[in-house]
């Protein structure tokens, strides 16, 4: 005997089989955070979201999450190019939970990461402020970072990482404020302008090739490094590559070490137009490291104001 489906049945079983087949809910280019929001949904500025995490995962590549009103909203582990964008409100993050920073970076290749308008207060916690594994960039502005291990730790195992700080402030920390510290073939490019980095238990802004084959090029401008427990501005090398630093219309005082030190055959600082005062030591070099003077530099007042390495003629 032939048997036939009711109506219904096959009804219910097509239904069925949509729900099954409707596609994912499509990440936004443009997600909101509130520190009144819940975390549900597609964080639409309508209805902002609680968490930097939650808002991440809703966001597309080259998107956006935007704090609609200030909140604390959370440690953040970002893994595609996107930015963080906090004006005219205050977007917390005091605690690093398992990710063991405020905010930890593992992104692609090509990846361009953006945060604006944070303030990172880990509040004397095992956990890095901002630590940088991989991406291409990473780009922080008007932001501030207390009490963290290390401030910023930028540590690219391959390729070149590029680094950009802007008017922003690092301070307490219980270890150093700045750690560009590539491994394996890691090389960077930084520039760090209008930075104060302020009270660091380590160096103050350190810039270390030891761990890697690479090289790093850095410019520190308009800057300040202040109160460290150890020295103020740092290249080190001990590896195949080189670390170049220029320093120019900046400040290295009050350290408890050297205001300004370069350690290790290929670790060069080129210093112009800036003020070495009431460290330890002013200009200190170790292990063939070399500092280079343009001359116009007020090196005075430290316990011992050392001396360049050699001044550069100016053309």
């Amino acid at each position: 005997m032939r048997r036939y489906s009711s109506p219904i049945g096959i009804a219910a079983i097509a239904c069925g089989l949509l729900a099954h087949a409707a596609p994912a809910r499509a990440a936004s280019p443009v997600t909101w955070v509130s520190g009144t929001g819940t975390n549900a949904g597609s964080c639409p500025i309508t209805a902002p979201c609680k968490t930097f995490q939650y808002a991440h995962n809703q966001t597309s590549i080259n998107g956006s999450i935007n704090v609609l009103s200030s909140g604390s909203f959370g440690p953040v582990k970002i893994t595609k190019p996107i930015s963080i964008v906090a004006d005219g409100v205050e977007a917390a993050i005091v605690a690093g939970g398992a990710i063991g920073a405020g905010v930890r970076i593992e992104a692609g290749a090509g990846a361009i990461v953006s945060l604006r308008g944070l303030t990172i207060d880990l509040r004397g916690t095992d956990n890095r402020g901002i630590y940088f594994v991989s991406g291409a960039a990473l780009h922080v502005h008007n932001s501030v970072i207390r009490r963290a291990t290390s401030g910023i730790r930028f540590a690219p195992a391959s390729g070149t990482s590029a680094l950009t700080v802007a008017d922003s402030v690092i301070a307490d920390t219980s270890s150093v404020g700045i750690f560009v510290a590539p491994t394996g073939s890691g090389s960077v490019q930084a520039v760090l302008d209008r930075v104060r980095v302020e009270n660091a238990s380590g160096g103050g802004i350190v810039f270390s090739g030891t761990n890697s084959t690479g090289s790093i090029a850095a410019t520190v401008r308009d800057s300040v490094a202040a109160g460290s427990a150890s020295t103020g501005i740092v290249a080190q090398e001990s590896g195949t590559g080189t670390t170049t630093v220029t320093v120019d219309r900046s400040t290295a005082s009050v350290n408890n070490d050297a205001g300004i030190f370069a350690g290790g055959a290929g670790a060069t600082i080129r210093i112009g137009d800036s003020t070495v005062s009431g460290n330890f030591t002013g200009l200190a070099t170790g292990g063939a490291g070399v500092i280079d003077s343009y001359g116009t530099n007020k090196v005075d007042g430290n316990g011992t104001d050392g001396a360049p390495t050699s001044t550069i003629v100016m053309k």
